[in-house]
């Protein structure tokens, strides 16, 4: 009998509870961009900081709800449009999520600034997450100015709130959305990163050592090899291929090859060099044999060197 007393004194008071889900709404978003940017989870210390206030606040609730059930059961429950303990918590919501948005556009600043060698690059992925933010202020402004008529009017109908609730569920979908199809471009900015940081570990050492491979035609040589280029600059020959690697995105024979390859490219629609046969063009390029010449001409332009020299002649 007791558990259906307590059925019919809880079902009313549900009706007018609610879970206070704005106060994710702004964490969740920069989490979301947090790991957009940065590739990595957050740290435990600013995850508590982002979510801590929803369960403060869902805490709160819950205890002025097990108060008006258990042991006061005058104690009145206000609703969401009216004065009182929801609305005042929703009042607050609207100083803790500009803080957030504020945190967050910062973040997509400082990204900038760090890779500000590739700037025009990675502006083409963080201006969406920009234009969202901006949007989410609007919806938050209005929220506010709601909430704001609720406890100066003592507005007790729900129509007044429409416009905040609408707009921001559109803008959680639109959010969702546009997140989904950022994923293709997610592996393309954390590319972008990877390439601008190591260019600025140890770009002018791989300009310097590509400007000599270039310069000398050592690329030209059959003999050509990580060990001899290492040695000529003093460096191991791990780290030479970590620079190759990191400002070409090949390796060093990939990147040797490709070098050989456009070389070819020139004295294939050479007219002094008419009278060579595609063999000797691609031995004079450092190749070691017309089986290999052909297989890495393909490789890097897509066709035979016969093709190539017929499709520019």
């Amino acid at each position: 009998m007791l558990i259906d007393v307590n059925y019919f004194r809880i079902g009313p008071i549900l009706k007018e509870t609610y879970i206070p889900w704005q106060w994710l709404v702004a964490p969740m978003f920069y989490l979301f961009a947090y790991y957009f940017l940065n590739k990595e989870s957050i740290d435990k210390k600013r995850l508590f900081v982002l979510i801590a206030p929803f369960f403060v606040i869902t805490i709160v609730h819950s205890i002025q709800f097990v108060y008006h059930l258990y042991f006061n059961p005058e104690y009145q429950i206000s609703n969401y449009y009216e004065r009182g303990l929801f609305l005042y918590t929703n009042l607050i919501s609207f100083v803790h999520i500009p803080g957030v948005i504020f945190f967050m556009y910062q973040m997509i600043i400082s990204y900038e600034k760090k890779h500000i060698g590739s700037i025009e690059k990675i502006k083409t992925e963080t201006t969406w997450l920009k234009n969202l933010i901006h949007i989410g202020v609007v919806i938050v402004s209005i929220g506010m100015l709601s909430a704001i008529l609720g406890v100066v009017l003592d507005m007790k109908q729900s129509y007044y709130a429409y416009p905040f609730f609408i707009s921001l569920s559109l803008w959680i979908y639109w959010v969702g959305y546009v997140g989904i199809n950022r994923s293709s471009s997610s592996e393309k900015l954390k590319k972008l990163q990877s390439t601008s940081s190591s260019k600025k570990m140890g770009y002018d050492t791989f300009a310097k050592i590509n400007e000599y491979i270039i310069t000398e035609k050592k690329y030209l040589s059959v003999d050509i090899n990580l060990n001899a280029i290492a040695d000529r600059f003093e460096i191991s020959n791990g780290y030479l291929s970590q620079l190759i690697n990191a400002n070409t995105n090949k390796s060093f024979n990939d990147h040797i090859n490709e070098l050989r390859v456009e070389a070819a490219k020139k004295m294939l629609i050479d007219k002094r060099y008419d009278n060579y046969t595609i063999e000797s063009i691609g031995i004079e390029c450092g190749f070691k044999s017309k089986s290999n010449f052909y297989s890495t001409f393909k490789k890097f332009s897509g066709q035979t060197p016969n093709q190539f020299k017929k499709a520019k002649k």
